[in-house]
């Protein structure tokens, strides 16, 4: 169940999501001054190859920002940026928790009256799963750019539950949900939807992915998978086993 927090309880949430983040930790937030604290959770998930993604907006010209905490970014391997111009939302998650608040990373925001909401993967996974999507659509519509250092990163969203084990598990080459493999259908439901409406099975996904091992590729219906992994399954193209 979702719980409410007040000013000082997002604070301590926001330390824990960054503190016990395993793989990865997503910190979106339009206006961006980070503490001591804050500084030193993030390097600390640098040195654990914990990647830490930093996603603000609204102003490019943020002084502090565009100043010494980009140069700080910069110098960690794991620690990357995104600019999106017309963010607003603000939110902070890790692969078991995430948290949708009124609160910018502004130290000045900590002497505000704040308002947020906390929800748990294992207590409400529905409610997370579709925080989490919405993060993903976020990162795709962001304005493009080059990264500092990753040129793909989604946080990964919860495969589906398939009722035969041997069915194995593919991406959708758009939003790179995880769904059932299938050569012939490489897209999820609602991706399937806006593909249709084109019905051009050549049309390439220029942010896409490979429908096998999800990495960045410019899918299309006709091709959708890399070559590596092409290389390495085709009978699935051939219809041999």
């Amino acid at each position: 169940m979702a719980k409410f927090l007040d000013t000082p309880n997002i604070i301590s949430a926001v330390n824990n999501i960054i503190k016990n983040a395993k793989n990865e930790v997503y910190l979106i937030s339009p206006y961006i001054d980070l503490n001591k604290r804050f500084m030193e959770l993030i390097e600390e998930k640098n040195e654990q190859n914990v990647h830490v993604i930093i996603i603000w907006g609204k102003k490019r010209k943020q002084p502090k920002f565009n100043g010494t905490i980009k140069s700080w970014i910069n110098s960690m391997s794991f620690v990357d940026e995104v600019f999106h111009k017309d963010l607003h939302a603000k939110c902070y998650l890790n692969e078991s928790e995430a948290i949708i608040t009124s609160m910018n990373i502004y130290e000045a925001s900590e002497k505000n009256v704040e308002m947020g909401i906390l929800v748990n993967k294992k207590e409400d996974n529905d409610l997370y799963s579709e925080i989490v999507k919405e993060v993903n659509r976020l990162i795709r519509s962001s304005k493009k750019e080059k990264l500092s250092k990753s040129t793909s990163f989604l946080i990964r969203e919860d495969a589906p539950k398939y009722g035969n084990k041997s069915e194995k598990k593919g991406y959708c080459v758009r939003c790179r949900e995880p769904i059932k493999l299938n050569i012939k259908l490489p897209y999820c439901k609602g991706d399937w939807k806006v593909w249709n409406n084109l019905k051009n099975k050549d049309y390439t996904e220029k942010e896409g992915v490979c429908h096998i091992c999800c990495k960045s590729n410019k899918s299309s219906m006709n091709k959708p998978v890399c070559k590596s992994c092409y290389n390495k399954n085709k009978h699935l193209f051939n219809g041999t086993k």
